[in-house]
């Protein structure tokens, strides 16, 4: 498997059926009132920009790991549970995770 670091905003204009697609920040998008963003630093660290109820983009920070297809997010804050989340593809430009 390719490294998944990066910084990665949804396209959701290209998901389908059941996979959610990621593109580089920057990668030119069509206009959205909002899109989730995925920072992967090299480092193991990971900022998860979320939407929040007020539409503001509340960060969860934390340790990111991969295993296999599997990419699993451990929240600094100790209430959070970790999240995994199954990769499909990893290609220059293009991240495709299951939806």
């Amino acid at each position: 498997m390719i490294d998944p670091a990066g910084d990665w905003v949804h396209s959701r204009e290209e998901d389908h059926e059941g996979a959610r697609v990621y593109r580089p920040l920057g990668h030119p998008l069509p206009p959205s009132r909002w899109r989730h963003r995925l920072e992967l630093h090299p480092d193991g660290g990971y900022v998860d920009h979320r939407l929040g109820a007020d539409d503001r983009s509340p960060q969860a920070r934390g340790r990111w790991t991969v295993d296999g297809g599997l990419i699993t997010l451990r929240p600094e804050d100790a209430d959070t549970p970790a999240r995994t989340l199954r990769v499909l593809a990893v290609e220059p430009g293009k991240l495709t995770m299951a939806g």
